[in-house]
């Protein structure tokens, strides 16, 4: 404390012809010099000839100068959206702890930290979240515009529809439970449909299966188990279609053999639909990629869904 009080008055005493360098409060602690401007200059030394005329006054205002330099208030990250275990949100609803997800780019309902739907559950701890390619929480739709609206469909859950990138092709038109009635394209069958899927080809089958709930075809058909028994939804039905309002669900041909992810809840697999583990099982059975409770347990980009780490869809 002495060193720094009479280095200070020394720096008052030639400030008027060469300056002072800066104190080591600032946080250099106790270097041997300071650099500014690219010179180094030396720590002052005292004078003996400095007079000091209430060294008890100097010695106070100093160590109050430190105090105030020194302190700094702690950082809060409670309301850091890019912050783990934070998304902005209620902290009462189950949440995405590693913040926004984005879908090629783009960033969703199911991928935005938040519980739009306030349902008490955020993004994919929704269960009407698909992933990341998903911009509505409160049915099973995806809510993008045009999205999966194609009476052949491929591909459901690789964050786009149409032909041409992925193999896969599912004609709605031949599906007799009629689950394409909503969007023009109701069940006609006859000729149309001979040599139509299923028999989808590998190219089909190893692109889309990566990105397949358990429980789902790759045409977005699910298995949803009620009190009744399981029954099979299609996820594009309409705006009501959820798992609180399944009658408001379109009934559609499960194709699980030929293109899709069964479950096997007695293997602790996380079935499409469910939030919780079937009992005496601590994480799921992955089919595909490594088991997670919240998407920082995943790799970079990846994702956590139904407990599984899965990649980003290509959008």
């Amino acid at each position: 404390m002495l060193y720094r009080t009479t280095a200070l008055f020394a720096c008052l005493c030639l400030a008027s012809t060469s300056g002072c360098g800066k104190d080591d409060a600032g946080g250099t602690g106790g270097s041997s010099g300071s650099e500014s401007g690219g010179i180094t200059t030396a720590p002052t030394t005292s004078s003996p000839t400095t007079t000091v005329s209430s060294m008890s006054d100097t010695v106070a205002d100093t160590s109050a100068s430190e105090t105030t330099v020194a302190t700094e208030p702690p950082t809060d990250t409670s309301s850091n959206p890019g912050t783990e275990g934070s998304s902005g949100t209620d902290p009462s609803t189950t949440g995405n702890p590693g913040g926004a997800l984005d879908c090629d780019g783009a960033v969703y309902q199911c991928g935005d930290g938040l519980d739009n739907d306030r349902d008490g559950s955020t993004d994919l701890f929704d269960p009407e979240c698909t992933g990341p390619c998903d911009d509505d929480e409160s049915s099973f739709q995806t809510g993008l515009p045009g999205d999966n609206m194609d009476c052949k469909q491929d591909c459901f859950f690789d964050g786009n529809s149409g032909q041409g990138d992925d193999g896969c092709i599912w004609d709605l038109r031949c599906d007799p439970e009629n689950p394409g009635a909503l969007i023009g394209c109701e069940y006609t069958g006859g000729n149309n449909c001979n040599n139509q899927p299923p028999n989808q080809d590998a190219e089909c089958i190893m692109f889309c299966e990566q990105y397949v709930p358990p429980g789902c075809d790759c045409f977005g058909c699910c298995e949803v188990q009620t009190a009744d028994g399981p029954i099979h939804i299609f996820l594009n039905s309409g705006p009501d279609c959820s798992l609180d309002n399944l009658d408001a669900c379109e009934s559609c041909t499960y194709q699980i053999d030929d293109c899709g992810v069964p479950c096997e809840p007695e293997l602790c697999q996380l079935c499409f639909g469910d939030e919780e583990l079937p009992p005496g099982c601590d994480q799921a059975e992955c089919v595909i990629g490594d088991p997670c409770v919240d998407t920082s347990e995943c790799a970079t980009d990846f994702y956590c869904l139904l407990g599984c780490c899965y990649p980003p869809p290509p959008g």
